[in-house]
Formats: structure tokens, C-alpha cells, sequence
């Protein structure tokens, strides 16, 4: 986060964010990111460096809780290693909660058309199927907030955080 505070501030407000931050409680420290992040919707340039910071902080944006947020943060960060979409593994077994939890959310935020498309040519699993598979195994996991809100935290990050490339 200190690196994208290089971007926007200059020293001084640079040193009273990071005071801030460090004195806050998680609630408030995910407010300031959210502020962080607004301000960066203006700044023409993000460091590559930057790009976990800039993500937790777009995702804060989003107002929900500490947990929530992060454990988003997570499946996002874990699925782009390696993302595969389905609910088998390659040895025609279930996957786990985790995985279908992480696949279903990143893939239906960043990859929609890609989805609906494979459905149409191929008859792939839909983008609903998807969306009830990842809902599930956020309650399943305990996150239930998730679970109940699966379908504006794919469309809050399929809005706010735009990908260019993936590899």
C-alpha cells in the first residue's frame, strides 16, 4: 500500500497515511485503502509493483467486512496461479470448497464472456451454474455474506477491477 501512496501524496501526507494506518483497526484500516483506491481511479499511472496493494485496496472499495473482503482478496490472488474451470479435477474427482469457492468468483468476474460463449458453442456450464456453485461453497465455507451477495461481488469486480492480460 506505502507504494501506492508514493503515487498519489507527497511526503508529508505520505507519513500522516501511514500513521493513520498503523494506529487504525482492521475496519478503518480497510477504509483507508478504499480511499486509497478512489484516489487511484484518477492517477494515470499504477506501478506493476503496486498491483496486490491496488487490488485489496479496489476490493475495500466494495464496503463490506474485513473478513469478507479479504477472504475475496484471497480467491482472486490463489486463482490467478492457476485457474481451471469446473468442479472436476483432472483425476474425475470432486474438487474442493476452496477451489470451486475461488474459481467460480474469479472466473465469473473476469472471464463472463468467455463462460457464455463455451456455453453456447460447447454446452458448458453457465454463468448461473457458476454463480449457484460458488454461492453454495461460500455458505459451505462459512462465509455466508459472500454466499448471499455471490452475484454483486462478481459484478463489483468485473466492474472495478479490469485486467488486461493474465500471465
Amino acid at each position: 500500500m506505502y507504494g501506492l501512496l508514493e503515487v498519489l501524496y507527497d511526503k508529508n501526507k505520505q507519513n500522516k497515511f501511514k500513521e493513520l494506518y498503523i494506529s487504525s483497526d482492521s475496519e478503518t484500516q480497510l477504509l483507508i485503502r478504499s480511499t486509497i483506491a478512489e484516489s487511484l481511479k484518477d492517477c494515470p499511472r499504477i506501478l506493476k509493483s503496486n498491483g496486490f496493494d491496488w487490488l485489496l485496496c479496489s476490493l475495500s472499495s466494495y464496503h463490506k467486512n474485513v473478513d469478507d473482503t479479504i477472504r475475496v482478496y484471497q480467491s482472486i490472488i490463489r486463482t490467478f496461479y492457476s485457474i481451471d474451470f469446473g468442479l472436476l479435477t483432472e483425476d474425475i474427482k470432486w474438487k474442493n470448497l476452496n477451489s470451486i469457492a475461488d474459481e467460480s468468483l474469479v472466473g465469473i468476474s473476469f472471464f463472463r464472456k468467455y463462460i457464455e460463449e463455451m456455453n453456447k458453442r460447447r454446452a458448458s456450464p453457465s454463468v448461473e451454474y457458476y454463480s449457484k456453485a460458488g454461492s453454495l461453497a461460500f455458505h459451505r465455507l462459512g462465509y455466508d455474506n459472500i454466499g448471499k451477495d455471490f452475484l454483486g461481488w462478481t459484478s463489483f469486480i468485473e466492474k472495478e477491477i479490469v485486467i488486461t492480460s493474465v500471465n
